[in-house]
């Protein structure tokens, strides 16, 4: 790994703008599946790779420096998610009314998962909220493994989930009518978030732990996404199989493809690094929370009127994107850096930084010593 591709300063810390760009795609390629009906379910999965590089390398952080841990963790996790989705409901509320309210716990618990994959959810708008819920879920258990597991265990851990997951997929298929609650539920996405946690476990042992893999991502990202449109054009229906291969195989095929361009995305320079450095894509990845949320209500509300479908994505876009600016400076940039307007510590959301932490107890310091933090 390049300095030019991981910039460190031993003085300060640098964001890795790159992944803000990674973010943008992501979201987008969320709003195009909605809206244009494209094949891209993929970006929740990117989602998920994110998380677990972002969150891992800021407990691992927190645990090596003795620092304040599940206080600080759990209360800049509630100021960048609980303010906008509290908007959310009380906006869906007003245009769809309160149906959500039938089923009130799936939305007070971050649970929205369990609801839809029982069929126990409110208006369909909201139906975006099961990946929130996935990863709330995440937050909660995720700390108190990197507390209680040696981070030279880590790594083992979560390569042993990325491998035992799609077992469990496959064997708890006859378990369900439809592949929803598999695509839905927490442990049976567990292999994404691992295989962040991995990436990130390995970049604070050696920040050029990546730089060997770099080709393997490439033919990984390529090869991937020859399965996925190989799939979609001849068994357009493979997703929606529920058999123990689609559920095992497909979004194994998925984390292969994710994992590949978030380690593409870490290791990249000159063209790459300058589109996903693109200042379009960084602030779309900076708002991306708010866009993710909104973006389906938007929908909803546009539909109904019957316009072409392509002026109906580009309005929904151009309103979501007015959406999530203001709410963004209105109060989510001031809850996440202050009033000054300044990052006052890191949590995970719209970059990540490089920054050089205290010496852990064992006196060790350098490079090995790097992890990732995000600034949102």
């Amino acid at each position: 790994m390049t300095a030019s591709a991981l910039p460190l300063a031993p003085s300060h810390s640098r964001r890795i703008v790159q992944l803000d760009g990674l973010r943008a795609i992501a979201v987008l390629a969320v709003f195009a599946q909605h809206a244009l009906k494209a094949p891209l379910w993929m970006g929740v999965d990117l989602f998920f790779v994110l998380s677990g590089f972002l969150i891992t390398g800021i407990l691992l952080e927190r645990k090596s420096r003795q620092q304040s841990y599940f206080g600080y963790f759990y209360a800049r996790r509630a100021r960048r998610i609980l303010p906008p989705y509290l908007l959310l409901m009380a906006v869906s509320s007003i245009l769809f009314g309160l149906g959500w309210a039938q089923h009130w716990q799936w939305y007070a618990f971050f649970a929205t998962n369990i609801g839809d994959a029982l069929n126990q959810s409110g208006h369909d708008s909201l139906n975006v909220l099961w990946s929130l819920a996935v990863e709330e879920q995440f937050y909660i258990f995720w700390p108190f493994v990197i507390l209680l597991v040696p981070e030279r265990v880590l790594g083992y851990v979560a390569a042993a989930l990325i491998l035992l997951v799609p077992v469990l997929r496959a064997l708890a298929t006859p378990w369900f009518d439809s592949f929803w609650p598999i695509y839905y539920l927490t442990p049976f996405r567990m292999d994404l978030l691992a295989a962040g946690a991995l990436l990130a476990v390995a970049v604070r042992r050696d920040r050029d732990a990546l730089e060997p893999f770099k080709g393997v991502a490439v033919l990984g990202c390529f090869a991937a996404l020859a399965v996925l449109a190989w799939l979609h054009l001849h068994y357009p229906r493979f997703r929606a199989a529920n058999t123990p291969l689609s559920n095992a195989g497909l979004y194994s095929v998925s984390l292969v493809l994710c994992t590949s361009v978030v380690v593409i995305a870490l290791q990249s320079k000159g063209i790459v690094k300058r589109l996903l450095c693109n200042p379009v894509l960084v602030y779309i990845g900076t708002i991306s929370y708010t866009v993710y949320l909104i973006h389906l209500s938007v929908l909803y509300v546009l539909w109904p009127l019957h316009l072409n479908r392509y002026v109906t994505a580009a309005l929904a876009l151009a309103i979501t994107l007015a959406y999530a600016s203001i709410t963004w400076f209105a109060f989510e940039k001031r809850l996440i850096f202050g009033s000054g307007g300044k990052a006052q510590a890191p949590a995970p959301g719209a970059g990540v930084t490089w920054a050089a932490p205290q010496a852990p107890a064992t006196g060790r310091t350098g490079p090995a010593s790097q992890t990732p933090r995000s600034r949102a």
